[in-house]
């Protein structure tokens, strides 16, 4: 499903100056549910199917962290064995998805509404619950590569009556116009990027002067055997990062950094967009 009203912040190309139309298939409550949708500038059509729109064509993985999001049965089978207790195992604290969640909406000032970007929803965690926390002050996007990710996305968004768009898009290459979104969550996924640095550049592009985004990820570990887990989990495209490492990407992105918080090996980054 994709919010009919989105679809002017859609591009092909951060240059052109007009966004997607709809043009053939069904909608409810402005809500696309199936059909296609054409750029103008190009002439190309992206299909909306499962529950996204389909901005992207082809595989799209750039390594084997990235594939095992498309293996059969990834979607539903992400969060309750591995995403409801992630943070608890990682932390060695009580740190459930809903202390995660008010973290983030906190960090990214979600409560100030907007339009928000879920940059690697995978079944959507984030995307589900910060769309109905908005509620009409607000819109929130879910993006991801993995077909089978955000058709589960989208089917627990209905599961409890969220209505949030989700795209499916590559980080590195983002199909939204400049200043789109008013801010950014990301929930792990920046140690899965091929090139993170990219990706964050690209972040700041579509941030509107001001926009913040925060990011969960997991820090270089500082033990010898996390050393040795960490280098095994590298081989797939994992990336880890040592935090003066981390604030210098997002200041090379065009992000001014706030300090990170950390819990243990976890942490959560903040930085905004200036003028």
């Amino acid at each position: 499903m994709f919010k009919k009203d989105l679809l002017s912040l859609m591009r092909d190309d951060p240059k052109d100056d007009r966004g997607f139309a709809f043009f053939q298939g069904t909608e409810e409550n402005g809500m696309i549910r199936r059909g296609k949708v054409r750029s103008p500038a190009t002439g190309k059509t992206y299909a909306v199917k499962n529950g996204y729109l389909d901005a992207m064509g082809g595989l799209g993985a750039d390594n084997i962290a990235n594939l095992s999001n498309f293996l059969p049965g990834a979607g539903r089978l992400y969060e309750p064995l591995w995403r409801i207790n992630s943070l608890s195992l990682l932390t060695g604290e009580k740190f459930t998805n809903e202390r995660e969640i008010r973290l983030m909406a906190s960090l990214v000032r979600l409560d100030e509404g907007g339009v928000f970007l879920d940059l690697g929803c995978s079944a959507g965690l984030y995307t589900r619950h910060m769309a109905n926390r908005l509620g009409e002050d607000g819109e929130m996007v879910g993006l991801d590569i993995a077909p089978g990710m955000l058709k589960e996305a989208a089917r627990r968004a209905r599961r409890v009556r969220a209505r949030p768009s989700f795209v499916r898009a590559d980080a590195h290459d983002l199909p939204f116009a400049d200043f789109a979104f008013d801010g950014i969550v990301c929930g792990g996924t920046l140690n899965e990027l091929g090139d993170p640095a990219r990706a964050l550049s690209e972040a700041c592009r579509v941030l509107r002067p001001g926009g913040r985004v925060a990011i969960m990820g997991i820090l270089e570990a500082e033990s010898t055997w996390g050393g040795y887990s960490q280098k095994f989990l590298s081989t797939g495209g994992v990336q880890f990062f040592a935090p003066e490492e981390l604030q210098e990407l997002l200041t090379g992105a065009g992000l001014a950094p706030d300090p990170l918080l950390n819990h243990g090996p976890v942490f959560f980054a903040t930085a905004t967009r200036q003028g």
